[in-house]
């Protein structure tokens, strides 16, 4: 039996979408995986209620049990961008953060790295699913306690991002097709690459994107991913820097040696380079667990404590191997954006040091609650980049 070839594509309005649906499931020898152009197509199409719910589903999970190409998975990504309201393009942002894994005990440290950039100008987006995964620990959960706003529209995430320079908001927000993908995911009990295609929609074609992975296989997907929206032009001039997350969250693991693939679409050639961020932590210093009625005030506490070993406030509520965890996850986390802004500064290049991005990393931190005006933010931020 004959695969179906790539068929000729016209309008979401009015193409016949069966025909991808038959594409993918027709038997053992027929079936062939999509094309960029017919993935974006079929999410645009689900998007605008031309695709019906069974029919998304069936084409996720005839996706899923032959493993998703990279292909499908950019194509799904680029459709996804075609459906954002063009507001959110138009924001002034310098750092993309998808936030979709939450964590399975530990509070989310990684807002106490974005709060320390924005601190210093550096405008940071924040996207998240806190509903895909309930049982897990969300940074939507935790963004009060930094005063971090959720923004469920452009207009608002300007206004937010001009006063605090950081803003949170939900896929959905974005554009509705997410939370109907996620339902469907929900209803059915399976992943799909909606959920690695979500992380990589950069709704404000920041310059400099994170991507956070578990699962081994995943790098490459997102690495591949990179590198085709920028030769498809679907992504603007920049870096997406790819690591394995702590718990999948894109926040890095201080108890081991995290290698960062950097996907630099800076140029007209797309380059790929990699640094790696040593182990903070040794052997087994530090709690792992024993997090899991932790309150979010943990980190208000550790934002605004000079001493944190010290403060009676965060004892009360650490001990002192999670305060070592916790600040240690910090560390490497600002060690790996430090490294990534000197890195697109530097015309497509660093050469910190490991022992200078620690020392770095240790001197911001302290130097967090010191910002006090404008000027002071632009100071901050002219030399938090060229470092």
């Amino acid at each position: 039996m004959p695969n179906i070839g790539e068929l000729s594509l016209t309008s979401v309005a009015e193409f016949d979408f069966r025909l991808l649906i038959k594409a993918l499931g027709k038997g053992e020898k027929g079936s062939r995986s999509l094309s960029f152009a017919e993935a974006s197509l079929l999410i645009q199409g689900f998007a605008q209620a031309k695709v019906t719910p069974v029919q998304m589903a069936s084409a996720m999970m005839l996706m899923r049990v032959r493993g998703e190409t990279v292909a499908e998975v950019a194509g799904v990504v680029a459709g996804l961008r075609h459906c954002i309201d063009t507001g959110w393009s138009q924001l002034s942002v310098e750092i993309d953060w998808p936030v979709y894994a939450g964590k399975r005990e530990q509070l989310p440290w990684l807002l106490l790295v974005a709060k320390l950039l924005a601190n210093n100008g550096v405008r940071v987006l924040l996207h998240g699913d806190s509903q895909a995964l309930p049982h897990r620990r969300h940074v939507e959960s935790c963004i009060d306690s930094l005063d971090i706003v959720r923004c469920k529209d452009p207009l608002t995430a300007k206004s937010e991002l001009d006063r605090s320079g950081i803003v949170y908001v939900r896929a959905g927000d974005l554009t509705p097709v997410l939370d109907a993908c996620r339902q469907l995911h929900q209803e059915l009990g399976l992943r799909s690459l909606i959920q690695t295609a979500v992380r990589c929609i950069n709704p404000a074609n920041a310059p400099l994107s994170l991507r956070s992975y578990f699962h081994p296989g995943i790098d490459k997907i997102h690495q591949g991913v990179s590198q085709i929206l920028f030769e498809q032009h679907s992504y603007q001039p920049g870096v997406v820097a790819v690591f394995k997350g702590l718990q999948g969250e894109t926040e890095l693991n201080p108890r081991v040696e995290t290698s960062i693939s950097i996907v630099n679409g800076l140029q007209s050639h797309i380059a790929m380079t990699t640094v790696d961020i040593p182990t903070l932590l040794t052997a087994f210093s530090g709690a792992k667990v024993g997090q899991a009625e932790l309150s979010e005030q943990a980190l208000a506490l550790l934002w605004r404590e000079v001493t944190p070993f010290d403060s009676n406030a965060i004892k009360a509520l650490m001990s002192c191997s999670m305060i070592e965890q916790a600040l240690s996850s910090v560390q490497a986390t600002l060690m790996a954006i430090l490294f990534l802004l000197h890195y697109k500064s530097e015309d497509y290049g660093s050469n910190l040091t490991v022992e200078q991005l620690e020392k770095l990393s240790l001197q911001h931190w302290s130097a967090r609650l010191l910002v006090t005006d404008k000027a002071d933010l632009m100071v901050n931020k002219e030399w938090l980049c060229a470092v």
